[in-house]
């Protein structure tokens, strides 16, 4: 059902999951096979709403990047939040369902803030000229961002951490004035979108970066994406740092790859922001001299299933769960997964057509175990033809079955991993506990 039909039962007839589900992807359930997300659209919707993004009374560090941005955006909320800062956080998208997108000092918010900040979009979507083929739709993404921030004006948190869906100056992070940028790494992905060449999804991510945004924070980069920072960097002003060792150490108690080196991203990102919010010429020495027993307690207790987690089942398994779609990612969580079980008696993936099929295929190539694909018949994002994977082929009705039978390493996109996580009760409530 639409919006636009007219036909709607009072709120409170409708669960709430529901009615996120209509007022969140109406349009683009509607529209994304033949038109495009919307910008201007959403520029629209805030207008009527009365919300100003560059007038907000909250700080805003944004979170770009191709892989790793929820673990930056996680680890730079603990740091915050850790510092003594009230911190709204936005991820995109949620690690087991939509619910826990938004997040208050870690916790997601409740029933009855998710049911105001909908009614109220509800409303404004209302107002708006009908979306069609034309005009574009309102991005999911950007959505649950203009609700996160609806949030988070009411509860008047003083810092937010938003992670851009796709892209920089493509996504609607773009409308918020940024006063930090993380940048986790910069592969070339989504070159359809932000393409046709790896430099162009640099540039459209580096853009959130403006003569506003006090400091930059990236990790290690490729050359292009490296140079298409420095220079973003250099036309606005922007110091452009990276991780200091202070950041680094914090971050030593993950499994050394990407996981750590975005958690440290993050870690610096938060360090960098505090010291601006407190100190008129903050130093690096400065941001570092802070980091207490509170701080250390709170960025060891982030809780970011999903992400080279682990987990038991009900008939005592052990399963590591990690969102890698790439060749190399699975590699490093395959190393993962051996050390913390020492055996891995199965490796269980998912992907859609657009990611490193053939790379996940040659990294089993000499696997000792089961090999199995879990077919996803309802995604949105497609399954790869079942000629494409030369071992086991099963749907998601086997999967807790499967998960019974022996030592797993789950792997693929969220999509599959939530669904993984969900089935093994996980929870994703509490993103990190504050001393």
């Amino acid at each position: 059902m639409s919006l636009a039909d007219g036909h709607w039962a009072p709120l409170e007839a409708w669960p709430l999951d529901e009615y996120e589900e209509i007022v969140i992807f109406d349009e683009w359930r509607t529209l994304r096979h033949v038109s495009s997300r919307s910008l201007a659209r959403t520029r629209a919707l805030l207008q009527v709403l009365g919300y100003a993004p560059d007038d907000v009374g909250h700080s805003t560090l944004g979170v770009v990047g191709s892989k790793g941005k929820g673990t930056a955006a996680a680890y730079a909320s603990a740091a915050l939040a850790g510092l003594g800062h009230r911190v709204g956080t936005v991820m995109s998208p949620g690690v087991i369902s939509n619910a826990d997108r938004i997040r208050i000092d870690g916790l997601t918010i409740g029933d009855t803030s998710r049911r105001d900040a909908l009614r109220r979009i509800q409303w404004a979507r209302e107002r708006l000229p009908e979306a069609s083929e034309q005009t574009g739709y309102l991005a999911p993404t950007g959505l649950f961002m203009v609700m996160a921030m609806l949030v988070f004006a009411e509860a008047g948190v003083d810092v937010v951490v938003a992670e851009a869906g796709i892209g920089g100056a493509s996504d609607d992070l773009s409308h918020w004035r940024l006063d930090a940028v993380a940048v986790t790494a910069i592969f070339g992905e989504h070159l359809d979108l932000l393409g046709p060449t790896l430099a162009d999804v640099a540039a459209d991510k580096a853009a959130v970066i403006t003569a506003d945004t006090q400091v930059c924070l990236t990790g290690a980069q490729s050359p292009e994406p490296a140079e298409v920072l420095r220079q973003q960097c250099a036309a606005t002003g922007t110091p452009l740092v990276t991780p200091s060792q202070n950041a680094v150490q914090s971050a030593s108690h993950l499994p050394p790859g990407l996981q750590r080196d975005n958690a440290a991203v993050g870690v610096a990102a938060g360090l960098q922001l505090h010291a601006r919010l407190t100190s008129p010429a903050p130093e690096e020495s400065q941001a570092s001299a802070v980091q207490g027993a509170a701080l250390r307690q709170t960025l060891v207790s982030v809780n970011y299933p999903g992400r080279m987690s682990v987990h038991t089942t009900p008939t005592g398994q052990q399963c590591v769960v990690d969102s890698a779609v790439s060749g190399p990612g699975l590699a490093a969580a395959l190393k993962f997964a051996r050390d913390r079980m020492r055996t891995v008696d199965q490796v269980l993936v998912c992907l859609p057509p657009n990611k490193d099929l053939t790379g996940f295929i040659a990294e089993l190539e000499n696997f000792v175990g089961r090999r199995v694909f879990v077919e996803l018949p309802e995604a949105y994002t497609g399954m790869p033809d079942r000629s494409e994977w030369p071992w086991e082929w099963v749907t998601q009705d086997s999967l807790a079955e499967l998960l019974d039978t022996g030592n797993s390493l789950v792997v693929g996109t969220v999509l599959y991993t939530s669904l993984v996580l969900r089935t093994l009760g996980a929870d994703a409530k509490q993103l990190f506990t504050l001393p």
